[in-house]
């Protein structure tokens, strides 16, 4: 072997330590926050299950009847529950289901009240409501409100029979309070950054774990893949990096799709996205109806969903009625499974006229990978997605676990056993190493941040390195 190829696998063994010494501190300094996502994640993936067990009375109605016009369905609800703004409208969409009419702003101080209400409102079962201006059903009007927090209130309606379902407020749905524990730990958007943190982090982990188990020299594939290990510590070895390898690619989707919604991770995101010309169309913000001059009312509600139904037939709808005399009518697709049914629609709310139309065929790619990507990180494509997204955060629970194990065996009681670290090791970083480091702190600031204090830290540790434990 000539002196160049000893300097090169020289250089290789050390840039190994750095990145050993990487993946450890990335694994034993954010493994509960994964941990943490991972566990809820999983009980999240079970939404649809827990939320037909739990919400089925509000979602589901006993008797099938002919769907009355939305109109009628709306008038319910507000008679059940006046003084209160309309935020928006999700008409039945299946046979069976109820209407969910959704009242923004609900407040509430003082005593703690349930946050169902499935009992029918006395004196509305039976209302019949009237024709009234979509504008002027849309009026805020002033509520008893007193309290610095607030949120929607979701009543549901038989569309047959115009009867309450129930009510609930939106904090009180499964799939709500699963995702708040899940990306803020029920602390509020200012938690975000924690979980953030861990699955910034997690990338890492996964950079550093592939380059670890990756073969170099003369190893040989068939070395990495069979096992060939006659210990414990090696068959955890081989199963920790096995089974990342094998759902990595999942695991590396859930990861990125994840964080393109981060609170931090997300904005670079955007920002991206807004300057490649891939973000999803929007309509203009000061599209304004035509008031009728001639006395004309504005459109009907059933008259307004009849024409999204004309234009998009098939997609579950929601409808967000005009706030104003010269507001219009805005109209999307609420089921983000049908990531291929993506659609806005605005609607003049006296003519019906269509101001604005945007849907999947006008979507730029990347807009389209996030519209596919978000829904399978939330497991919301069916059963197969369930079952792959519980496997890879199962896997995600052992890699963790399995870590830990391996850093036990190997540890010396009273000191860290971190994988040493001395001068020439950070010598030996590539170029290419510092370059990739620099990008990933860029575009993840939870990662940058938290590098660049571990980077300080570690050449503190080098610093005073004669006066420390050679095992720390």
């Amino acid at each position: 072997m000539s002196d160049l190829d000893i300097q090169h696998v020289n250089k290789s063994a050390l840039l190994h330590r750095v990145f050993w010494r990487l993946h450890f501190w990335s694994g034993l300094l954010t493994a509960p926050i994964v941990l943490f996502a991972a566990l809820t994640g999983i009980l999240y993936i079970f939404t649809p299950q827990i939320e037909a067990w739990k919400h089925g009375e509000l979602d589901k109605v006993e008797q099938i009847r002919p769907a009355l016009p939305l109109d009628r369905q709306v008038d319910a609800a507000m008679a059940a529950f006046p003084g209160k703004q309309i935020k928006s409208i999700i008409p039945a969409y299946t046979v069976g289901e109820t209407t969910q009419v959704i009242f923004g702003e609900q407040r509430q101080r003082g005593k703690k009240t349930d946050n169902t209400e499935t009992s029918k409102p006395n004196g509305h079962e039976e209302h019949q409501g009237h024709q009234m201006p979509a504008a002027s059903k849309a009026a805020k009007v002033e509520a008893n409100d007193h309290s610095a927090r607030a949120e929607n209130l979701i009543v549901y309606v038989d569309p047959g029979t115009a009867k309450i379902q129930g009510s609930i407020l939106e904090s009180g749905r499964f799939r709500n309070w699963a995702r708040k524990l899940h990306s803020n730990m029920l602390q509020g958007d200012g938690w975000r950054w924690i979980i953030e943190l861990g699955a910034s982090w997690m990338l890492m982990m996964m950079i550093t774990g592939i380059y670890l188990w990756w073969p170099r020299g003369k190893a040989s594939w068939r070395s990495v893949l069979q096992y060939s290990g006659n210990n414990r510590r090696a068959t955890w070895r081989y199963l920790h990096s096995m089974l990342s390898i094998v759902l990595g690619l999942v695991t590396l989707t859930i990861l990125l799709t994840g964080l393109t919604w981060a609170k931090y991770a997300g904005e670079n995101f955007r920002m991206a996205q807004n300057a490649a010309a891939q973000n999803t169309p929007r309509a203009p913000k000061d599209l304004k109806s035509v008031v009728a001059i001639n006395g004309n009312l504005a459109l009907s509600m059933q008259a307004v969903y009849q024409q999204a139904k004309n234009q998009a037939p098939d997609v579950q709808m929601q409808l967000t009625p005009p706030k104003s005399e010269s507001g219009v009518w805005k109209i999307d697709n609420y089921d983000r499974s049908q990531p291929g049914k993506r659609f806005q629609l605005i609607l003049d709310a006296y003519s019906g006229n269509t101001m604005f139309q945007s849907g999947w065929e006008q979507m730029p790619v990347l807009s389209r990978a996030t519209a596919v990507g978000i829904p399978f990180h939330r497991g919301e494509f069916g059963w197969w997605n369930q079952a792959l997204l519980v496997l890879v955060g199962v896997s995600v629970i052992f890699s963790v676990v399995s870590g830990y194990v391996m850093w036990l065996q190997r540890r010396k009681a009273g000191t860290l056993s971190a994988p040493k670290l001395e001068r020439r090791h950070a010598q030996a970083i590539s170029w290419w190493v510092w370059l990739l480091m620099i990008a990933l702190g860029i575009a993840l600031p939870a990662l940058g941040i938290s590098m660049l204090l571990l980077i300080m830290i570690e050449l503190t540790y080098l610093s005073w390195k004669k006066t420390l434990s050679p095992d720390f």
